[in-house]
């Protein structure tokens, strides 16, 4: 925002000398300036609402206050390149304000609504005035800029005639004539009850006269009351609150404080720390997230929230921060301390996107970390490119051979990663040959996780043990389901080992699911890849082999029929299958004339 440079308008108009009056002119100045509209198609109604409301003021109030006339306003509105008749903000009407060395201003909105006027008219004490105030002005019939201006007008005269009484309550107050003091307050709200002024000068005597605390809160309530955003009145209520103990409504004070003073970040700040010592985390981001959006910059505030919103879990807004930051500055993507928070609160969230932004970043400026390649590994996982994650966690499984969960997410990355094309298979069809090479790939594929398994497998960690039977059953239940039956064999009959019952009181918990699954997968690929190796058998005409058979008929048929409640008429139907192979197996054994079995 361009800053005003009132002095160099000012030195221009220091230079004319002043007139001589024959009437003692007073020493309070008033400026009063145009109300920000919500559309700039108002501006010009705005100038010309408050043109109408200096006019008529000048007039009916030049004993009391001198008001700012349009063209020394205009001069040094110019002398800082700008137009006459602008909308100045807060900050902007506060710098004029003080170039001028007025005692007070103006400022305020406009509104249109429903075809009425309403004008929300604020005068802000800035050198001891006592004309401090908050009021609503309708614009009234005919809803002219000069009636509303006049109307404005007329309010104002009211409270710079009750602001005198308030000053002279206050100079009493000072001289210890609490008595008269008392007095003047009562004449400044017999002409303008709700005076802030007047309350407050009141609240100090009640100070001053050691009255309680619930006497000094009341007053400045009432002066609240005149002026909502008074900022004297709830800093004082503020205090108050704090003295009986009552943080809460103390703090809820100092928040209407700051809405007066929306640019006082010390004050901000205050409150922000008032909260977070009550834990209440979210409102006190809020009320620091409305002072970044005025002033982005600020690194105190950004800051803070950063620190809210961690000691408060707030993980969404922890995980902003660290965007923000490493948007504002990309070298902090080499901090450690930071990248592990940040991957922790994007795999909290499951937010893939800046897990995967900051898990790159990790992995880039630490190639040499393990967990940092599991993060990223982690984050392709999410996004669904296996592959990439396999790679990553293959990079990490490098750097710690030894490290078994790492291998395990190899395994699971290959094993949830494959997937059969059904679509490809069923072109397939006619094509036996080259059905069972697409089957074979898949296979091959799934196959290459067996290694990264093989060591959770006598790990003396049960988790690893459970979470690598979950994938021997994943991917030979795929197998199978996939059609290669003699691919799957070898995984399932591992798997039925592994999971077998330790005791007879084993039969409940996830092993008991496992063993179950696992059962059933394991009858089905048994049956359905047992006529090559049977052929086989008859050929070799060796009681080897024909003993390997028949117990493998046996477990088979055990098999089903503890997992048939996987899928009932699949497994009955299979073990109407092994029932056929048992009863050629006594001729088998005669035949080969073994006594193995």
């Amino acid at each position: 925002m361009r800053l005003l440079r009132w002095v160099v308008g000012l030195g221009c108009i220091a230079t004319a000398a002043p007139a001589q009056l024959t009437v003692q002119q007073p020493t309070d100045k008033l400026l009063v300036l145009p109300l920000l509209v919500k559309s700039q198609s108002d501006s010009a109604f705005s100038v010309a609402v408050m043109d109408a409301a200096r006019t008529k003021l000048a007039s009916t109030a030049r004993y009391k206050v001198q008001v700012i006339p349009k063209p020394k306003l205009c001069e040094a509105l110019k002398a800082s390149d700008y137009p006459c008749d602008v909308l100045l903000d807060e900050t902007q009407a506060n710098q004029l304000a003080r170039f001028l060395t007025v005692n007070s201003y103006t400022i305020g909105w406009l509104e249109r609504g429903g075809g009425n006027l309403t004008a929300m008219v604020r005068v802000r004490d800035i050198g001891g005035s006592g004309m401090a105030s908050l009021f609503t002005m309708a614009g009234g019939n005919p809803g002219t800029a000069v009636a509303l201006g006049e109307s404005i007008a007329l309010r104002l005269n009211t409270i710079i005639r009750a602001a005198e009484q308030a000053r002279a309550c206050d100079d009493e107050r000072k001289k210890g004539q609490f008595g008269k003091a008392l007095d003047d307050a009562r004449k400044a709200m017999a002409i303008e009850p709700n005076l802030p002024a007047a309350h407050i000068c009141i609240a100090t005597i009640y100070e001053a006269q050691h009255l309680g605390v619930d006497s000094q809160l009341a007053a400045y309530q009432r002066a609240a009351k005149g002026d909502s955003l008074n900022a004297t009145a709830w800093e004082n209520i503020a205090h108050l609150y704090q003295q009986k103990g009552d943080t809460l409504k103390a703090i809820d004070a100092y928040v209407r404080e700051l809405a007066g003073e929306p640019q006082n970040t010390q004050l901000r700040l205050g409150i922000a720390e008032l909260l977070r010592q009550q834990k209440q985390y979210p409102r006190a981001k809020a009320v620091l997230d409305e002072g970044i959006a005025k002033n982005p910059n600020d690194e105190r505030l950004s800051a803070f929230v950063l620190r809210l919103c961690i000691e408060g879990e707030l993980t969404r807004c922890v995980l902003d921060g660290f965007v923000a930051q490493v948007t504002k500055d990309t070298s902090k993507l080499a901090d450690t301390t930071l990248l592990k928070a940040a991957i922790g609160a994007s795999q909290q969230l499951s937010d893939t996107q800046q897990l995967l932004f900051f898990s790159r970043a990790a992995a880039r400026h630490f190639p040499k970390s393990a967990a940092f390649l599991k993060a990223l590994g982690s984050a392709y996982d999410l996004r669904g490119q296996k592959d990439s994650a396999v790679w990553a966690y293959k990079q990490s499984l490098k750097l710690d051979p030894s490290d078994v969960k790492g291998s395990l997410l190899v395994a699971r990355a290959i094993v949830e990663g494959t997937t059969y094309d059904t679509a490809q298979a069923s072109k397939l069809k006619s094509d036996t040959a080259a059905l069972r090479a697409f089957r074979n790939a898949f296979a091959d594929r799934i196959d290459s996780a067996k290694v990264y398994i093989a060591p959770a497998l006598t790990s003396p960690d049960s988790t690893d043990r459970l979470s690598a039977s979950v994938f021997m059953l994943t991917a030979g239940s795929k197998i199978s389901q996939a059609g290669a039956y003699d691919r799957a064999y070898p995984w399932l009959d591992q798997l039925v080992q592994v999971v077998a019952s330790r005791t007879p009181a084993d039969t409940l918990g996830p092993r008991q699911q496992i063993r179950l699954q696992g059962s059933f997968w394991y009858g089905v690929s048994s049956v359905a890849s047992l006529s090559a190796p049977y052929t086989a058998m008859v050929k070799s005409k060796s009681c080897t082999e024909a003993k390997v058979i028949n117990d493998r008929l046996a477990r088979t048929k055990e098999a089903l029929t503890f997992g048939a409640r996987v899928h009932p008429p699949t497994a009955n139907t299979m073990l109407q299958n092994v029932s056929k192979f048992e009863a050629v197996m006594p001729q088998v054994k005669k035949q080969f004339k073994c006594k193995n079995f």
